[in-house]
């Protein structure tokens, strides 16, 4: 005989009440058990302004400079969430952040400014520092020299402030364990300071891996390769990459950009060049450079396009005479190149066209 005995399906309203779950007339919401969303950007913002902003330094400026100083928050674009459900945290966040800043030069009084921009800063990236872009008010030596002291002093302070931000908003941001917008940045740097020294031993062991190399990495070029895969027209993709309205939507920044041979910039100047050769639907060959790499160094950027059938549109991108190092020394150039291609302008058109793949 049948285990299972014969019984009518329970009529609405009816059944144990252990198996039913009603309504709460104080709307608790028992055990975190329902899905929880938080806007976190305009306690971001304010951690922003207490992590990054407000420090000066004075030691290791350049010749001439007798302080820098970050001055305030002048943009945070972008979005930031925290969601919750039984208890676990899923952070979420892409900004675009802007931090003023001012140097002292000479005995005269003399100020410059300029700011320091951060194009992208987002969670799929949590575990890497973000791109930073330095940018001056005015063209004059005395505003480079506050620049490179920009870069060589407060540039560094700024990043642990965006790692200390990082692992806050792992923690809950606004509606966890972190600490409240307006903490400072001495206490919540104590926290990062495992994060750091993390960073520099990847680093020590990234150098141990490459000690093989027979010349210096600063004499080194290098060449980028890469093909992404879009549900469009090849056109559609030049359109993007040419049409200065297109390049400034999904860029969110100033650029002069025009579908025809001369020169070009992207991201407020951060990457310039000329476009050397343009075949509609088929070919750009692109002389290219960051602002920051060493004085007078062009890459080669060559996009071809494959649609094996329409609107399947395959992008083949080849960058060749990459430098290892910025003008500053720094070895991330290969990381931050690769980096921008993929999730500040492939990634972006897709987003903000709809052409995803």
């Amino acid at each position: 005989p049948s285990r299972f005995r014969d019984a009518s399906m329970a009529k609405l309203g009816e059944g144990d009440a252990r198996w039913i779950v009603d309504e709460r007339a104080d709307g608790a919401n028992v055990n975190g058990w329902h899905w929880q969303e938080k806007d976190a950007k305009p306690w971001a913002r304010e951690r922003f302004q207490a992590l990054l902003c407000g420090m000066e330094m004075t030691d290791g400026c350049e010749e001439g400079v007798r302080a820098v100083r970050a001055t305030t928050v002048l943009k945070c674009d972008g979005e930031a969430y925290v969601n919750k459900r039984k208890g676990k945290i899923i952070p979420g966040y892409e900004l675009e952040l802007e931090i003023g800043y001012e140097g002292d030069v000479g005995d005269g009084g003399a100020v410059c400014s300029g700011k320091v921009r951060f194009p992208y800063i987002a969670d799929e990236n949590a575990d890497e520092d973000p791109e930073v872009n330095v940018l001056t008010s005015k063209d004059s030596k005395e505003d480079a020299a506050v620049k490179s002291s920009v870069l060589k002093t407060l540039v560094p302070k700024m990043l642990t402030g965006v790692r200390v931000f990082v692992e806050e908003m792992a923690a809950g941001g606004p509606g966890g364990d972190a600490p409240s917008a307006g903490a400072n940045v001495d206490a919540a740097a104590q926290a990062a300071a495992k994060a750091e020294a993390d960073s520099k031993a990847k680093k020590a062991a990234a150098a141990e891996l490459r000690s093989d190399k027979t010349a210096p990495l600063s004499q080194k070029n290098h060449t980028i390769k890469m093909t992404e895969n879009f549900y469009c027209r090849p056109q559609d993709i030049c359109d993007c990459l040419l049409d200065g309205n297109r390049v400034m939507h999904f860029t969110r920044s100033a650029a002069k950009v025009s579908p025809t041979l001369g020169a070009f910039e992207m991201f407020d100047g951060n990457i310039h060049g000329e476009t050397i050769e343009y075949a509609p639907g088929e070919k750009i060959v692109q002389k290219w450079r960051f602002r920051n790499w060493p004085e007078g160094h062009f890459s080669l950027v060559t996009i071809t396009f494959r649609e094996p059938e329409p609107g399947n549109c395959f992008v083949d991108l080849v960058q060749t005479n990459v430098p290892e190092c910025d003008g500053f020394g720094n070895e991330t150039v290969m990381d931050t190149t690769e980096n921008g291609w993929k999730n500040l302008i492939f990634s972006r058109i897709r987003q903000v066209f709809g052409y995803g793949a």
